[in-house]
């Protein structure tokens, strides 16, 4: 336990006991490092969060992750997407489904067990600087204030940004996530009483007369538990979600005389991931760094990805300067950055849309069943332009417009640059984009 009023020296601390701070500490340990894990939580409550419980498994293997056994609830095969009046748009791909808690304590205590020193209870607020480099963190437990030194500090702290958010406003890493890029959801773990659900999909659906800017869903953890919920952007909302859940979803009779065993509200950033989460001895991982699908609000996968890719910028790097960690931004911009900025573009794209905009472009896809991968990868759209085609001139002008603008950000996010040094020219060519296409 640490010693109140005590200062203390680690090689990382790591700000947020998420999935992305547990795992980064458990590999950063492991290798040898002194890490410092905090978290604003009791102990026996880290993991214990508001989410859709899913956790897309695509691309988890290559890095040697299998989540634990005893918090895998079930399996599904595939995505399905669901629009008014239209059959659904299946995507195979394998989604676990999870005791969010028992994941999350799993992966505390292989942090602790690979030698992480934690600290539960502990509020990180404000960065500790030498110039132009963050050397570690203030922090309270109780009423006491204590000063935690490290050669890197990495703010896992999820949506609420702890270290990141209170760093010099003109550095690249700080930037704020506006309100117009937050979502907001309500979610409930509901256990069936009556029906039971095919426990072989998990169900998003698009219906503007339910959330007229957003999406809800229905997951099975079981065939007689679900997680059910449905969230939009904030600034899109004027009505009371909790009260759509139960006027519009809950109506359903699979719900009927079901049992609520737990519930809340969660927030999550859907825009394009940070153009820059590091600075010279930080960075920034998961929520954090807005790491999240922002069409659909996929966050654990990124998390984990996210963690693999700063524990390994860590162990190779030479020095904890700005140059030696950049390589940080260039990975995950590889694996999923990219990915992420066009799912922004094409989700606020389709947000503008109303429903008879909407319907040709999902009539393409309409009863199709695809690879995840290669809807992620955007790699469907040859065969969706050919069959657009077919369909006639509204669907393909649908797909058109759709592709030019994926395209676009395509050509901007694949020439992110290697270095710091040319960061600030392709910065601004990205905020450009943003700011048109806004």
């Amino acid at each position: 336990m640490l010693q109140i009023g005590r200062k203390r020296l680690y090689d990382v601390v790591v700000v947020g006991a998420g999935i992305s701070g547990c795992i980064v500490s458990y590999l950063l340990a492991k290798k040898g490092f002194k890490v410092c894990l905090i978290d604003v939580k009791r102990a026996e409550d880290v993991g214990d969060k508001v989410c859709g419980d899913a956790l897309i498994g695509r691309g988890l293997d290559l890095l040697g992750f299998e989540p634990p056994s005893d918090a895998i609830m079930n399996v599904a095969s595939a995505l399905r997407f669901h629009a008014s009046g239209m059959a659904p748009i299946t995507l195979k791909t394998r989604v676990f489904l999870l005791d969010r808690l028992r994941f999350g304590q799993y992966f505390l205590h292989k942090a602790i067990d690979n030698g992480s020193i934690f600290v539960d209870k502990c509020r990180a607020f404000a960065p500790i600087l030498k110039g132009d480099k963050i050397i570690g963190i203030k922090a309270r437990i109780d009423n006491s204030q204590v000063e935690l030194f490290a050669k890197v500090t990495i703010d896992a702290s999820g949506i609420n940004c702890a270290i990141r958010r209170n760093l010099p406003k003109d550095w690249w890493v700080s930037k704020p996530i506006g309100r117009n890029n937050l979502a907001l959801c309500y979610r409930e773990i509901r256990k069936l009483k009556e029906s039971k659900v095919n426990t072989e999909y998990c169900d998003v659906f698009y219906d503007r007369k339910v959330v007229p800017k957003g999406y809800y869903w229905i997951f099975p953890k079981l065939d007689d538990l679900v997680n059910v919920g449905l969230g939009a952007r904030m600034t899109t909302i004027n009505y009371d979600l909790k009260e759509g859940l139960y006027k519009h979803i809950l109506t359903n009779p699979i719900f009927n005389e079901s049992e609520i065993l737990a519930s809340g509200f969660g927030m999550l950033p859907i825009s394009p991931p940070l153009s820059c989460s590091t600075a010279s001895g930080f960075i920034a991982i998961g929520d954090a760094a807005k790491q999240v699908n922002p069409f659909i609000g996929e966050g654990i996968r990124p998390s984990i990805i996210s963690a693999y890719i700063a524990a390994e910028t860590i162990t190779k790097s030479k020095d904890f300067d700005q140059d030696h960690l950049w390589s940080y931004n260039v990975d995950f911009m590889k694996k999923l950055g990219i990915r992420h900025a066009m799912f922004a573009a094409f989700g606020s794209f389709f947000e503008r849309l109303n429903y008879e905009e909407i319907k040709p472009l999902l009539s393409v896809y309409e009863g199709g069943t695809y690879k995840f991968g290669d809807f992620e990868d955007f790699n469907i759209g040859l065969l969706l332009t050919l069959k657009a085609f077919l369909k006639g001139f509204k669907q393909l002008k649908s797909i058109q417009k759709e592709t030019s603008i994926i395209k676009s950000v395509l050509s901007i996010y694949k020439d992110y640059p290697d270095s710091p040094k040319t960061f600030l020219e392709w910065m601004h060519k990205a905020e450009r984009f943003w700011k048109d296409y806004s």
